[in-house]
């Protein structure tokens, strides 16, 4: 499992059997009685955008809890909600509530296309966040890969949130995620997110300020799908800003095998998985702009 899992990384050519392997991590969630699922829930009128819940299937007392926004990946052109039901269900057994949106993708649409969706999924789960017993201002955008850069850029460059009426996050997770990428040097890539003049604006790092929010970035030292120097230089900015940042680089992990730790097998007694839920259920202590 541990090695399949390794696998899922950006490649087309690994779709097949990354899909085979995450069919095996989410069934082993069929069996698990700590969370309820709502899915295929409409936060527009694509049918791409749509999105699944996830909550406790146990209420805790009248607190409300953190919510999560999972942002999945697959090279901003592949992808579906639905892969990442081992990650959502083992966050709201912890006692979290979770929303994992689809988004529209390429090459139908462009990146601006996919931040705008993220961006209104988030203002749909802040508006219905009550209802599900979450606290709609203590959200955190959390992603994998292609997802991980949308919930940087989402979580940094508060203008995406704004024009869909949501408000800033409390805390971002990046697992496995591109902050600082250029150049491209790949045609989809250039074409997604060009013209040339827009590249800067779907970097991350460039929007880095005092004012974004505590950082848990996780990134598997054996990654070859996104280079070391994105999350070295997402941390730095960061660190330079005086935001919070808890940096997670694991010996013998490659892209996809950092959420190794979110599967059901693995997940209990795992250290960094243990982190994680504490980051997401209490992030640092940040005043923004401090």
């Amino acid at each position: 499992m541990r090695r399949v899992l390794a696998a899922l990384a950006l490649a087309p050519a690994l779709a097949g059997c990354a899909k085979l392997e995450l069919a095996v991590a989410n069934g082993a969630e069929l069996t698990n009685g700590g969370y309820e699922r709502e899915a295929e829930l409409a936060y527009g009128t694509d049918p791409l955008q749509r999105l699944d819940l996830y909550r406790p299937a146990r209420a805790a007392g009248d607190a409300l809890r953190t919510l999560v926004v999972f942002v999945h990946g697959g090279r901003w052109s592949s992808g579906d909600k639905s892969e990442y039901r081992f990650v959502a269900a083992g966050l709201a057994e912890r006692g979290l509530v979770v929303v994992v949106p689809n988004y529209r993708l390429y090459p139908a649409v462009r990146m601006d296309a996919a931040a705008e969706d993220v961006a209104r999924a988030v203002a749909w789960a802040q508006r219905e966040a009550q209802r599900y017993g979450a606290d709609p201002a203590r959200v955190v955008l959390m992603g994998h890969s292609a997802g991980a850069q949308l919930a940087a850029l989402l979580a940094n460059d508060g203008h995406w949130l704004a024009a869909a009426g949501a408000r800033p996050p409390r805390a971002l997770v990046g697992l496995a995620g591109p902050y600082d990428f250029l150049p491209l040097t790949d045609a989809d890539l250039i074409d997604y997110f060009g013209p040339p003049a827009h590249y800067a604006a779907s970097q991350p790092v460039n929007f880095v300020s005092r004012s974004s929010p505590p950082a848990f970035l996780v990134y598997g030292l054996d990654d070859s799908s996104v280079k070391p120097r994105n999350i070295r230089s997402m941390a730095e900015r960061l660190k330079a800003a005086g935001v919070p940042v808890d940096v997670r680089l694991l010996p013998g992990e490659d892209h996809g095998g950092v959420l190794r730790h979110c599967v059901r097998f693995f997940r209990a007694g795992d250290e960094v998985y243990a982190a994680l839920v504490r980051f997401l259920k209490e992030p640092p202590a940040h005043a923004p702009g401090a």
